[in-house]
């Protein structure tokens, strides 16, 4: 089966191009008229029951109210309680003053980290397992990893869907939630496809015995909406918390964001619940090559952010970065999964959050980490420390996964050794 690729690039002006996959938004991303609507900590469920019946009574009594919808959605994530909503500006002025509510912020679009390029190189999976750097981007380097691959492990790919049928999952990705029913749940653009191919695909995922859990929360243009990225995040940080056996032994990852002026974002409060309640999410840092602390929600202190590095070390020239970037990953030239049972090469920190998110879930499985904190701590310690190029302020990490020079010791000694995969 050939590889393919496309050429396109998903960046602001995507806004423009694919505006009839989601509401009418100004340029800088803001939907008029949807807001978020998060309430202060603490709150006993009644009392968040009560503030929303008050909420939507404003809303209900409002002169203006025709052309507006009220309370659309909510979303309950440990001490985070927060709900969204169309509404006018007399009903959001007064909702915005109730004695619960913490802050109130815009509803925006939200974009994919990745644009495709027209070149292949598989290399990925052999930077992440070795300590020298590579001699270029051919397909010549080796993988190295434990029997363990990520078993019984869970990643959930917040994105524009997966191909969960595509032969290359070897029948490991399962649907989860579709938080715009809108659209089939199935992924229409390739982007969702191609991340949890680096995740988890047997051909070029970091772990091949982890289960991908699709949860689609953009549209297959790659565009979308903060609520709905925040339906789907709610979805997931409450699947794994209230099903046996799943947390500590998931991660969710999240190739996307959007520009955020305000101090607060809804969003960078979500991932700081989730990371209180065991919940680790890694982010990408974003492709506008400025610092990430612009971005939600890369610059949440709770997520662990990745950038992108090429095959040589240097960050990517389109990559984020500063001091919101925890760590780097491969992102240029990254050949995964593609749509029709097929395979693509895209570049982006989209493809260099997956590598971190799949090297998560092989440290949980291999080493039964559980917490967030000793996850984090250990991909840390285990990174190869002031080898990338030009980080800008960015942690100098690059992601390894510690194999490389343990099997190739092993390999002198023994003269021979056999892989599991």
């Amino acid at each position: 089966m050939s590889p393919f690729s496309v050429v396109a690039i998903l960046l602001v002006s995507g806004l423009r191009a694919l505006a009839a996959a989601v509401p009418s938004a100004a340029l800088d991303g803001v939907i008029p008229g949807q807001y978020i609507i998060r309430l202060k900590p603490g709150l006993q469920p009644a009392e968040f029951e009560s503030h929303m019946e008050w909420a939507m009574g404003v809303h209900k009594r409002s002169r203006r109210r025709r052309y507006t919808t009220g309370i659309e959605k909510s979303f309950n994530i440990g001490a985070f309680n927060a709900y969204t909503g169309n509404f006018d500006d007399d009903s959001i002025a007064e909702i915005g003053a109730g004695e619960e509510v913490l802050s109130v912020e815009p509803n925006r679009i939200v974009e994919l980290d990745a644009f495709y390029t027209q070149w292949n190189a598989p290399w990925g999976l052999a930077a992440l397992s070795s300590p020298n750097r590579l001699p270029d981007s051919s397909d010549t380097g080796s993988y190295v990893y434990d029997r363990s691959a990520g078993e019984g492990t869970f990643v959930y790919m917040l994105d524009t869907g997966v191909q969960i049928s595509h032969p290359n999952f070897g029948g490991r990705a399962v649907r989860g939630y579709n938080a715009r029913p809108e659209e089939a749940f199935d992924d229409l653009g390739g982007h969702g496809t191609h991340t949890a191919g680096i995740v988890g695909s047997q051909t070029y995922g970091v772990v091949k015995r982890a289960t991908i859990v699709a949860v689609k929360v953009l549209a297959g243009g790659g565009l979308g909406t903060v609520d709905t990225v925040l339906d789907g995040y709610n979805w997931a940080v409450n699947n794994i918390t209230q099903t046996p056996g799943r947390l500590g032994k998931s991660v969710i990852s999240m190739s996307l964001g959007f520009t955020v002026s305000s101090q607060m974002s809804a969003l960078d409060d979500a991932v700081k619940a989730a990371y209180e309640l065991g919940v680790v999410t890694v982010a990408s840092a974003g492709n506008s090559n400025q610092d990430a602390i612009g971005r939600s929600p890369a610059r949440a202190e709770q997520a662990f952010t990745v950038g992108a590095a090429d095959w040589d070390r240097s960050r990517a020239a389109f990559s984020n970065y500063g001091s919101s970037v925890k760590i780097f990953g491969p992102g240029v030239g990254i050949k995964s999964l593609g749509l029709n049972n097929g395979y693509a090469t895209m570049s982006g920190t989209s493809q260099a959050a997956p590598y971190v998110a799949g090297l998560i879930a092989y440290l949980m499985s291999k080493e039964g980490l559980a917490t967030p904190k000793a996850v984090l701590d250990r991909v840390k310690e285990l990174a190869i420390d002031g080898v990338v190029q030009d980080t800008k302020g960015s942690e100098n990490l690059l992601a390894y996964n510690g194999r490389q020079g343990v099997i190739q010791g092993v390999a002198r000694r023994a003269k021979k050794i056999r892989l599991a995969v």
